[in-house]
């Protein structure tokens, strides 16, 4: 079996350059203190054995190249000491001899653009050759038998039975079928339901052959009667058309006969009198729309002055607005002006000081160095040496007050450092209180102007209201009249306007997306709208993270709640329309449980799906909350109503579970229901509403014309707005300084409050320093003590009395000067504290002067763009006015002669209505007649429709019914065409022209009534009619009893075919479902033999294995442990439990065992599995951290016992004679009845340790006793057993792991 010689790292996490680790021995303990870098060693082993990234405590390669300190240059920049990352490689070597004595090198490296490249021997390999590499020598990657990681061990014997299942099939090798298994058993299942279909397929055509011998019968005396039926059908329509016909000869005769000239003449003259009215409609029509064109146009500039009149107004507002604020900004930038001064001054004030301070430190320690060499130069190096050999004497004896003394110094040093952080806080908390004073009293100042301001637009409002209250009783009467048509008006338009909606909705998002561009430039907080800031990590979740957001997808992130508030001010400056803000420094987010993240593989939180930058987290939080996305609607389901989390479900179609329970879903798309609303409209309907809103409007554009004379009241009414909406703008600004004022007090009266907290903070951070000193003063004293006869023959020699006196004659001023020391670094370090605050105060008030000058010059850039717009404007007005007067003198001339034109059409109209009456007379006399032939053309028409679509073969001497139109309004007035084919040549002249349909195709069909009997052309025509009804309605009922299938012939030829086929495949499906089941019955032996081999090996191995790491003194017998299936016919389908029984202790579930139990019960299922298909190296990382001290002398002595031996026998005997003390241990060791072998190689204290507890190895199986163990452990009981030692220290200087290798067997036991 081979075995890993050594690991070679270059750059690889906390191991800066190249490192060799090892040699390793059969069992090497890797040791160091915390954060040294041991268990990075267990991620380079992993790592170059194939291990991904992901279980190496990192989520990209990259982060495991090393990475050096970073260091700030002059410049401000931030480097890497160790150079570029970028382009640093990191690599890890596995130098590994196999079983015959060949050395493999296993080569892993990172390459600078994070992807991966493997090397065996220095080739370059694919990853697919690096493992079937590893796997030959059975390093099994998959399963990762071999490593054992930091906090892993207890959750090996914790996991659930179906995971020990899959972890048993990869190490037997039964996983590798898994997939070949489940093909075979779908292909058995297919091909057992396929036969089982060919079956039941041909018992159900036999079945339908009978059937359909039955129906072809039944069909035959169908087909009879059928034929009997349609002979009377025929001769009852030929009846029928007959009787009509007779009829329509008649009718026409009579009407023929009531020609007369008078009916012509009276035609002649409405003639006429309609051609003359058409004449001055067309006059009239001129004479309106010239009208109409005029008052449009004088409505149009009417419509500009209007709309002009308030942005004059506005404008003049914005200048009054912006002079007020021009002053306040002038003000402002004086009082910042003399705070630079001030502040620069007191910065120059503290530099000076840090100066003095050290120059002061720098002599000081020039004066110390040259004490130092005056002292040193009065001792000879012979005293210095023998006073150094006792000290070293002196600190193994009083091991325990030394280490006392140290741990003493060190807490001074903490105490030293809490007073001076004390102090420098409670300084800063001072100067900020002094800071928020003087802000605080520039704040008052600004309400009173504010104050001020409120007062003086008051009483512009007053006297503003006063003249819009007295012209308010003139505009009443036109405004009600105005409000009714506009009500109406409305309601026409409510539906016209449906289909230009998506047309607004896409100018609203124009218009928003302008505005926020604007926002941008003007304020510099101002990061965007939440859905541009943000995206979906994949396309799948765009519905369900467009609906977690919701209404914040429009909201606006800004940094501060100041920036909101200058936002909206601004917005309604502009009218800019209304928007939703979210200030990153008030929101609170809602805490985010992590186990969120692990409630489903399906579910997801919504905040985990989404791309967005770090700064804006507060708003992406808030705006998600606790909800989770889902793939499924059943994961949702399962999330809220099974697991009863306190979170919103949304599942990627959009569909969401609220907390409360309720479940919303589908879709909805305004602009499309809108457009299929306008898509169902009638032409007429809109017809109808356009004509109303006309008329509306007509009635609207009278009261306009009305309201022109008070236009001067709209222009009180828009400065009315403007100095309300200024009364507003100066309030809120009275609000927000009081609220400024409020929360600079509230700020003030915490730092107080800090303050006060502060002071015995401080007071106790001194007492405790005080206390340690006069401790370590103590054990000084006993350290001192301990001294006297050590150094009392050194004392004697020099001549001195003590040792006290020697170590002050050595070093007279240490303390002293360390004292001095630790004064000047705390004056430092508060200075430089207060340094860097009055800095950021300066910087702070530099760039608030350098604001309010940019705003200063930029205000009095835009007042003068006001102006130029007021000057233009008036222009303008001026204008559009003279227009008016001129458009409103040639109006009056239109009116005039359209009133004429009115007259000579009402004239026409008269007229035109007397002939009407006479013409109307006339035709009444042959409303009568034309009734009757209407009624018997309807007659014919709908027997002739009968005939052509119930395909009856009507007899005909002439024409066909193919040419006959089948729609009912043309055979329906049929009757109406023939009475007008005959008035037209009468009296009705003028309507005949608009005939769209003739009785062409009707006069064509001429019928055969030579095979109508006698009798039904001489009988009364309704008994005979009577008669064929009756007979043929009984040979209907015959008929529908029958029923039968008219494709039965058809039917049995092919049924009979058809069960041929069918018998065929059923033969050939059986014998397809025999091959499938004997398919899948051999692959599923070969995976139960597999499973099952190492299953038997495992539940044999894992009692002693067992027994081995819990058997003691008190308990030679040791605990109990076992497998069972939970299913024995398909164990790899179901779980495999497994129980351990500590000794003396009842059965419990491996979840109630405590920490150490279930960590030697993970230990024996690991051990007894490398029996099966052993590894060629164990490596384990501090897996005895919840073992105590008798269990870790257990697993101390079962590695040692197990470990491949790598030294001779000869050393092996020579250690063996080498200590009678180990002899001894060593036989009282092999007198346990478990042990395989003896061994003598351990060591004293050890052996102590372990007295009551003897170690039980495993019993000897496939060769597996040897193994090369590599443990990680910070306890003494386990490393000191250990053949060699690889430890692992932190070098501060370089900043990187460095690895010390020491071969224990070289010393005596």
């Amino acid at each position: 079996m081979g075995r890993l010689v050594q690991i070679e790292v270059e750059n690889f996490k906390s191991y800066r350059g190249h490192q060799v680790i090892g040699p390793f021995s059969s069992f090497t303990a890797v040791v160091g203190p915390n954060g040294a870098g041991k268990s990075n060693l267990m991620d380079a082993i992993s790592f170059v054995l194939g291990v991904r990234s992901s279980h190496l405590r990192s989520s990209q390669l990259k982060d495991l190249v090393y990475r050096g300190r970073t260091v700030e240059s002059r410049g401000g920049r931030v480097t890497d000491e160790a150079g570029d990352q970028s382009t640093r490689r990191a690599w890890v070597k596995a130098v590994y001899e196999d079983g015959n004595g060949r050395t493999v090198v296993f080569q892993r490296s990172i390459a600078s653009s994070g992807d991966s490249e493997y090397r065996i021997n220095n080739r370059t390999v694919t990853l697919q050759t690096y493992n079937s590499t590893l796997e030959s020598q059975n390093i099994l990657v998959k399963a990762k038998n071999f490593l054992v990681f930091q906090g892993d061990v207890e959750a090996v014997a914790s996991q659930s039975p179906k995971d020990l299942t899959r972890f048993i099939e990869q190490i037997s090798g039964s996983w590798d079928l898994q997939h070949e298994y489940t093909e075979l058993e779908k292909q058995q299942d297919a091909a057992a339901e396929k036969s089982t279909f060919a079956y039941n397929k041909k018992r159900a055509v036999a079945t339908e052959v009978q059937s359909i011998l039955n129906q072809k019968k039944e069909l035959d005396l169908y087909e009879s009667k059928i034929h009997l039926r349609t002979k009377l059908t025929v001769q009852h329509m030929q009846h029928k058309l007959f009787v009509a016909e007779n009829r329509i000869s008649e009718i026409k005769n009579e009407m023929s006969a009531l020609h007369g000239e008078t009916i012509t003449q009276a035609s002649t003259q409405r003639s006429r009198l309609d051609a003359s009215l058409q004449s001055q409609q067309k006059s009239q029509a001129k004479a309106y729309k010239a009208v109409n064109r005029q008052e449009r146009q004088i409505k149009l500039i009417e419509q500009k002055i209007e709309s002009r009149q308030p942005k004059l107004a506005g404008l003049g507002e914005k200048v009054s607005h912006l002079q007020r604020r021009i002053r306040q900004i002038e003000e402002n930038a004086e009082s910042a002006h003399v705070e630079v001064g001030r502040q620069g001054a007191v910065v120059g004030d503290l530099d000076a000081e840090y100066t003095r301070v050290k120059d002061a430190e720098s002599r000081f320690e020039e004066q110390i160095q040259g004490q130092h060499v005056r002292s040193a130069g009065q001792v000879s190096s012979e005293i210095m040496a023998e006073y150094n050999r006792l000290s070293e004497e002196l600190r193994s004896v009083a091991v325990e007050d030394t280490h006392h003394r140290d741990v003493l110094d060190r807490q001074i040093q903490l105490f030293a450092e809490t007073c001076r952080r004390a102090s420098d806080k409670l300084d800063g908390v001072q100067a900020q209180r002094e800071g928020l004073v003087v802000t605080e009293h520039s704040l008052a100042q600004q309400l009173q102007q504010a104050e001020a301001d409120v007062r003086a637009v008051e009483q512009e409002i007053q006297t503003a209201k006063r003249d819009a209250e007295a012209s308010k009783a003139e505009h009443a009467k036109l405004v009600r009249l105005e409000t009714e048509l506009n009500e109406k008006l409305g309601g026409v338009l409510k539906d016209l306007s449906q289909a230009r909606a998506d047309q607004r909705e896409s100018a609203r998002e124009a218009r928003l997306k302008d505005t926020v561009s604007a926002l941008q430039r003007i304020f510099t907080g101002v990061h965007g709208r939440l859905a541009e800031l943000c995206k979906p990590t994949q396309r799948k979740y765009d519905v369900a993270i467009a609906t977690v957001l919701g209404r914040h997808l429009d909201a606006i992130v800004v940094d501060n709640q100041s920036t909101a508030i200058e936002c909206i001010n601004y917005m309604k400056e502009q009218r800019a329309g209304q928007a939703t803000f979210l200030p990153l420094d008030t929101l609170q987010p809602p805490h985010v449980s992590d186990n969120l993240r692990h409630t489903h593989h399906g579910a997801r939180l919504a905040t985990d799906v989404i791309q967005y930058d770090p700064s804006i987290e507060v708003a992406v939080l808030h705006a998600c909350g606790n909800a989770l996305v889902c793939d499924t609607m059943a994961v949702a389901k399962y999330v809220c109503y099974e697991r009863r989390l306190d979170a919103k479900a949304v599942t990627v179609d959009g569909s969401i579970i609220h907390r409360s329970g309720l479940i919303t879903g589908g879709t909805s798309s305004r602009g499309g229901n809108s457009r299929a609303q306008v898509q169902r409209w009638e032409a007429a309907a809109v017809e109808n509403l356009r004509k109303a809103r006309d008329r509306l409007t007509e009635e609207l554009h009278g009261v306009a014309r009305e309201r022109r004379k008070l236009t001067k009241d709209d222009v009180l009414g828009s400065r009315l707005v403007g100095l309300q909406t200024k009364h507003r703008v100066s309030r809120e600004t009275v609000d927000a300084l009081a609220r400024k004022m409020q929360a600079v007090a509230t700020e003030r009266k915490h730092l107080e409050s800090q303050i006060h907290e502060c002071e015995p903070v401080s007071l106790q951070a001194t007492g405790e320093l005080e206390q340690a000193q006069l401790e370590r003063k103590a054990v000084n004293e006993k350290i001192h003590a301990a001294a006297q006869p050590i150094f009392a023959g050194f004392c004697q020699e020099l001549g001195i009395e003590s040792l006290e006196v020697f170590e002050k004659q050595l070093l007279p001023a240490t303390e002293a000067a360390d004292e001095r020391r630790l004064q000047f670094t705390t004056q430092l370090s508060r200075l430089n504290s207060q340094r860097e605050f009055e800095n950021q105060q300066l910087d702070e008030a530099t760039a608030k002067l350098d604001r309010l000058t940019e705003t200063l010059e930029s205000d009095r850039q835009s007042l003068a763009g006001l102006h130029s717009d007021m000057d233009r404007e008036q222009r303008e007005m001026t204008e559009f006015v003279a227009q008016i007067a001129s458009l409103r003198a040639e109006l009056a001339e239109l009116n005039s002669k359209y009133g004429d034109a009115t007259e000579n059409v009402h004239a026409a109209r008269h007229s035109l209505e007397q002939g009407r009456k006479e013409l109307d007379a006339m035709n009444k006399v042959l409303a009568a007649k034309t009734t009757e032939l209407e009624r018997a053309a309807a007659e014919k028409a709908a027997v002739l429709r009968r005939c052509k679509i119930e395909d009856i073969p009507l007899p005909l001497v002439s024409g066909s019914l193919q040419a006959l139109a089948l729609e009912a309004g043309i055979g329906a007035s049929m009757g109406s065409q023939l009475a007008e084919s005959y008035m037209s040549q009468l009296s009705l002249g003028d309507t005949t022209q608009g005939s769209t349909v003739s009785l062409e195709d009707a006069d064509d069909i001429v019928t055969d009534f030579s095979s109508l009997p006698q009798q039904a052309k001489s009988g009364p025509p309704p008994v005979v009619d009577q008669k064929f009804t009756d007979d043929i309605a009984r040979l209907s009922a015959e008929i529908d009893a029958l029923n039968p299938n008219p494709h039965a012939r058809e039917r049995l030829e092919a049924a009979r075919i058809r069960l041929s086929e069918i018998e065929a495949e059923h033969t050939a499906t059986r014998q397809e479902a025999k091959d499938a089941k004997a398919a899948f019955q051999a692959v599923r032996k070969r995976r139960h033999d597999l499973f099952m081999r190492c299953y038997n090996h495992l539940s044999t191995a894992i009692d002693h294995a067992y027994k081995a790491l819990t058997q003691s003194s008190l308990f030679p017998l040791g605990g109990t442990a076992y497998l069972a299936l939970e299913d024995p016919d398909s164990p790899y389908l179901a779980g495999v439990k497994y129980h351990a029984m500590p000794p003396l202790k009842r059965f419990r579930d491996m979840d109630q065992l405590s920490g150490g139990e279930k960590t030697v019960a993970a230990l024996a299922l690991l051990f007894s599995l490398q029996t099966f298909r052993p590894a060629p190296f164990f490596v384990l990382d501090e897996v005895d951290a919840a073992l105590d001290l008798a269990n870790v002398a257990k697993l101390a002595n079962y590695l040692r016992e197990h470990a491949r031996s790598l030294v001779d026998d000869s050393n092996n005997a020579d250690n063996d004679s080498a200590d009678d003390g180990a002899e001894a241990t060593a036989d009282d060791t092999a007198a346990s009845p478990y042990s395989l072998r003896q061994r003598s190689h351990s060591r004293k204290n050890a052996n102590e340790m372990a007295s009551s507890a003897s170690a039980i190895p495993l019993p000897a199986a496939h060769d597996s006793a040897d193994f090369q163990f590599i443990v990680i452990s910070l306890k003494q009981t386990l490393f000191e057993r250990a053949h060699s030692l690889v430890g692992i220290y932190r070098d501060q200087a370089q900043n990187s792991s460095q690895v010390l290798t020491m071969d224990l067997e070289q010393f005596p036991a």
